[in-house]
């Protein structure tokens, strides 16, 4: 029984030391952009999109990417969410793009498209929430871009 306790504790020991191995203070968090988007032809009534980003990271350290899950809304309405498992890893100080096929959240872009279809004169909000997972022993990684598309005057 001691021999297990032992065994035991040196196991917990190591867990903890590997994971705060991880927390390095000059750790960056890497840039995440989306680089493109495109309507993908299925002939439903819930579009799909193919969603180009770019991961970008400025770490000594590759990215060693187990999963993600991503979010995108519109003036608070959620547009698209997902998961993806097939990632590519980001070597150190190099940048990798990532594809992922997003199905529109069909309500969302209802109520989007009822806020819209009135003119417009102030700009757009967008957030896009990003969490990159790299381990079992690492926290994950959360981005969150907050921004304004604005709107072309007409004349």
């Amino acid at each position: 029984m001691r021999l297990f306790t032992i065994r035991l504790t040196s196991l917990f020991v190591v867990l903890i030391l590997t994971s705060c191995a991880t927390f390095n203070p000059h750790f960056e968090k890497p840039q995440v952009s989306v680089n493109s988007f495109k309507i993908l032809p299925d002939g439903s009534i819930n579009p799909t999109f193919e969603i180009g980003l770019r991961i970008v990271n400025p770490n000594s350290i590759p990215l060693n990417l187990k999963g993600m899950s991503y979010t995108a809304s519109i003036e608070g309405n959620k547009i698209f969410s997902g998961v993806a498992n097939q990632l590519p890893n980001v070597p150190a100080y190099e940048e990798e793009e990532i594809k992922l096929k997003v199905q529109a959240d069909l309500f969302g872009g209802i109520r989007l498209l009822a806020e819209l279809i009135p003119l417009r004169t102030t700009s757009i909000t967008y957030t896009l929430k990003v969490k990159l997972d790299v381990g079992i022993f690492a926290l994950p990684i959360r981005i969150t871009h907050k921004g304004n598309l604005s709107i072309p005057k007409s004349n």
